[in-house]
C-alpha cells in the first residue's frame, strides 16, 4: 500500500486501521501485558472490550462470554454505581480520570490495591462515545516522581500503622512539608485523601480478618480503629460494596 506526498497523517491513520480487521486491533496487545487489565465501555456502560486479564479477573473463560454486560452485573450495587459516576464524570467533560486508587475485588472476592486510569473515546465527529481504561495493581508511589518521592514515607506510615488515627499534621511532619502541600502533593499522586487512604487501609485489612468467623464484627471494628460497629459497617459497605456481614456469607 503506498499513499500520495499530499496526504496528511491523519488520513494515513485512518486509511491503516480500516485496514485492521477487529481481531488484529491494537487493544490486542493488552493480552500480553502483564499485570495490566484493560477495557472499553459504550455510552450505557456496557463492555465492548477486555483483555484476558480482565476476563480471568472476573472469572470468565473467554473475552466473548464476558462482554455485553455491565459493572450491574459483575460487582455489588453500591460498587457498580461509584464506578458508573466516574464513567457518567468522563462522558459529560470528556476528560480523562488518572490515578484513581481504590480496592478492588476479584471473583473470589479478595481485595488489592489498585490504580484505575480512564480516558473518553473520541469519535471522528468529536464526539465522545465512550470511555476506556487500564487498572493495575498498587506497587508504591513512583519514585521517578516528585511529589510520590516526598509523600514516600507517610504513605509506608500509613500502611504499617493504619489501626491508628493519624493526623495530616504528623504525616506532612514526616514528608518535610506543610500540612496544605502535604494534602496537595497526596491528592495529586493518589487521587484520593490521606483519611480516605488510611480508612481504605484497614478496610482492606477487614476482609482479611472476615474470614475468621470467630471474630465478631464490633471486634473487628473495634481492633481496626473504628469508633463502632455502626462506622466500620457503613465505611466497609461505601468501599466493598457490602455490608461486612454479607461479605463474610458470599466469600467465606
Amino acid at each position: 500500500m503506498t499513499f500520495s506526498a499530499e496526504e496528511d497523517v491523519q488520513g494515513l491513520r485512518e486509511r491503516f486501521l480500516a485496514e485492521i480487521p477487529p481481531e488484529h486491533h491494537f487493544h490486542r496487545l493488552f493480552d500480553h501485558l502483564p499485570d495490566i487489565l484493560f477495557f472499553v465501555k459504550n455510552r450505557n456502560g456496557t463492555l465492548l472490550f477486555a483483555n484476558e486479564g480482565l476476563v480471568r479477573h472476573y472469572g470468565f473463560d473467554s473475552e466473548k462470554n464476558f462482554v455485553g454486560r455491565t459493572d450491574f452485573q459483575l460487582l455489588p450495587p453500591r460498587l457498580a454505581e461509584k464506578y458508573r459516576e466516574d464513567d457518567q464524570r468522563i462522558l459529560d467533560a470528556g476528560q480523562p480520570m488518572l490515578n484513581i486508587l481504590e480496592l478492588f475485588l476479584n471473583f473470589q472476592g479478595i481485595p488489592d490495591w489498585y490504580v484505575t486510569n480512564k480516558l473518553p473515546v473520541i469519535s471522528k465527529s468529536g464526539e465522545v462515545i465512550g470511555v476506556m481504561g487500564t487498572i493495575h495493581k498498587y506497587r508504591g508511589p513512583d519514585p521517578a516522581t516528585g511529589p510520590a518521592t516526598e509523600i514516600g514515607a507517610a504513605v509506608d506510615y500509613l500502611k504499617s500503622h493504619s489501626k491508628e488515627n493519624v493526623s495530616a499534621k504528623f504525616l506532612a511532619r514526616l514528608s518535610a512539608l506543610s500540612v496544605r502541600q502535604f494534602e496537595r502533593k497526596f491528592k495529586a499522586t493518589f487521587n484520593t485523601t490521606p483519611r480516605q487512604f488510611l480508612i481504605k487501609s484497614r478496610i482492606h485489612m477487614a476482609c482479611d480478618l472476615l474470614r475468621d468467623r470467630k471474630l465478631s464484627m464490633a471486634d473487628i471494628g473495634g481492633d481496626l480503629g473504628f469508633y463502632d460497629q455502626s462506622a466500620f459497617t457503613q465505611h466497609f459497605k461505601k468501599y466493598m460494596g457490602f455490608s461486612p456481614l454479607q461479605y463474610r456469607k458470599k466469600f467465606w
